[in-house]
C-alpha cells in the first residue's frame, strides 16, 4: 500500500507527520524493532524489516501486510559492512528512497568485566556500534543529496548510568550515544535529524533471555521496586516514542538522547 500524502508547504507528507519515503527498522523481527516496523507501516510507510532471523523478519512483514501495508524482508548480520552496503541498494531499488533510519539491532550478555573474553567484547561492539555505524554510512548518502533524513538509534539507560554485570553492554550504548550526538552535529546543516532513545527495562524476548522461572520473576519484581511507575516498559511504548522522533512533530529535535524508563532515574 503506497503511503497516502498531501501537500504541506510544497512538501509531500505521507500521513501521520511522514514523507513518502522507505523505513529502514533493523532487529526487526522481534521486540522494539518489530512494534516499530509495525508502527511505522501503519502510518503509511514502507518498511524494509531488517533481521539476523530470516523467519522472524517474514513474519514481521507477514503482519504488515496482511494489515494492508507494504514490507520486505532481508535477513542481514548488521556486523557485516559489504552485506549492509547491498542491502540498502537492494532497498532503494526494490521500495524506493530511505529517508528514515531506525537502528535497533543488538546485542545483550551478562558477564563480570574479568569473564568478558575478547571476543565478546568485540562482538557486543560489532553488533550494537559497528551495525549501528554501518547502517548510518549506508542511508546518509541517499539522505543528504535530497536534504532530508531522520534517524533514531537505540541506547540504553545502563550506558547514563552504567550497570554491574553488563559493562561491555553498557560501553557500546554510551558509544552509540556519542555517534548520535556527533552525527547530529555534522550533518544538521544538511537537512538530516539525529536522535537516540535510552530505555529502561522492557518486556522483549532480548530482555527476558538469559533468566529463566523463578528468577525471571524475582528479577521482574526486585526491578519495578525502583520505578516509579511500577511495572515494566512495552515495546509499543518505545516504538510510539521512536515514531515521534521520526515524524515531522520532532522536526526541531536533534542530537537528543531520550530516557523511557518509567522515570527511574529521573533526577
Amino acid at each position: 500500500m503506497a503511503a497516502k500524502t498531501k501537500a504541506m508547504s510544497g512538501v509531500a507528507l505521507a500521513v501521520e507527520g511522514f514523507r513518502d519515503e522507505v523505513a529502514v527498522v533493523t532487529g526487526a523481527g522481534s521486540g522494539m524493532g518489530r512494534a516499530t516496523a509495525l508502527l511505522l507501516a501503519s502510518r503509511g510507510l514502507a518498511v524494509a524489516v531488517l533481521d539476523r532471523s530470516d523467519e522472524s523478519a517474514k513474519s514481521t512483514v507477514d503482519e504488515i501486510v496482511a494489515g494492508g501495508g507494504r514490507a520486505r524482508a532481508w535477513r542481514v548480520d548488521v556486523s557485516k559492512s559489504k552485506d549492509i552496503d547491498r542491502v540498502f541498494e537492494r532497498i532503494a531499488s526494490k521500495l524506493g528512497p530511505i529517508g528514515y533510519l531506525v537502528n535497533i539491532a543488538g546485542h545483550d550478555a551478562v558477564s563480570p568485566l574479568e569473564n568478558i573474553t575478547d571476543e565478546d567484547w568485540s562482538r557486543m561492539f560489532a553488533v550494537a556500534v559497528n551495525g549501528c555505524f554501518y547502517c548510518c554510512r549506508a542511508a546518509l548518502p541517499g539522505m543528504m543529496a535530497r536534504g532530508f533524513g531522520a534517524i533514531v538509534n537505540m541506547s540504553s539507560l545502563h550506558a547514563i548510568r552504567g550497570q554491574a554485570g553488563r559493562t561491555h553492554y553498557a560501553a557500546s550504548k554510551a558509544a552509540i550515544m556519542g555517534l548520535t550526538k556527533s552525527l547530529a552535529r555534522e550533518k544538521a546543516p544538511l537537512g538530516v535529524r539525529v536522535n537516540a532513545v535510552a530505555p529502561g527495562p522492557i518486556d522483549t524476548p532480548l530482555w527476558r533471555s538469559g533468566r529463566g522461572g523463578g528468577a525471571l520473576e524475582k528479577d521482574i519484581v526486585e526491578r519495578v521496586k525502583v520505578i516509579p511507575m511500577g511495572r515494566l516498559g512495552e515495546a509499543r511504548e518505545i516504538a510510539e516514542l521512536i515514531a515521534f522522533l521520526l515524524s515531522d512533530r520532532a522536526s526541531y529535535v536533534t542530537g537528543q538522547v531520550v530516557t523511557a524508563d518509567g522515570g527511574e532515574i529521573m533526577p
